[in-house]
């Protein structure tokens, strides 16, 4: 029974975890892209709240991992919704190809799937494979993940030709993990950023 009553708790706890919605991100300074925070809502809408109407509170953060020492834009380290890990791309000087590694094991992969084209990327972590798509190939203000099965995530720049302020709609279902959407987050502000 005490075990249980635990197990219980420990179950309700790391499900509670799970409940919150990315609902944005922003540069930490005005003048830079090494460093951006991520806002999450606190808690699970209600039938009666719009989204303008919920709280929003911190729930991570990118960042280059060498921003003070040089300008390398190839490694980074995140926190999001109490997951930390490391970005990096494949190779330094190939950004067609990155992978997150989170320190509880994740393994996150994402590729373009047409060569150097950066429109649009695979990513999956063996189990749940999805695409995001820049909705115009000339501009990088809106990026889109649409599965049938999984939902929709969809990502758009708060002013248009600012890549500064993003506004996050996580539609995606339970199957899809925190680090698969922080791959999708992390994606879209990287390839959308000036460098």
């Amino acid at each position: 029974m005490k075990y249980s009553f635990i197990f219980l708790m420990v179950w309700c706890v790391a499900t509670a975890g799970n409940t919150q919605q990315l609902s944005g991100i922003s540069t930490r300074w005005n003048d830079s892209f090494v460093a951006w925070e991520i806002l999450a809502f606190a808690d699970q809408e209600t039938e009666t709240e719009a989204d303008d109407e919920r709280e929003e509170v911190p729930a991570g953060e990118f960042s280059q991992r060498w921003a003070q020492v040089k300008d390398d834009w190839s490694e980074w380290d995140y926190e999001v919704l109490e997951e930390r890990g490391t970005i990096r791309a494949k190779w330094k000087d190939d950004p067609t190809q990155w992978e997150l590694r989170s320190y509880d094991g994740h393994i996150i992969t994402m590729r373009t799937a047409w060569g150097k084209d950066m429109n649009e990327w695979r990513i999956t972590d063996n189990d749940v494979a999805l695409t995001l798509r820049s909705r115009w190939t000339n501009q990088k203000d809106e990026w889109l993940v649409e599965d049938k099965n999984r939902g929709r995530f969809y990502m758009y720049t708060l002013r248009s030709g600012d890549p500064r302020d993003w506004a996050i709609e996580d539609g995606l279902n339970d199957e899809v993990s925190n680090a698969l959407k922080t791959a999708i987050v992390f994606l879209t502000v990287f390839n959308s950023s000036p460098r």
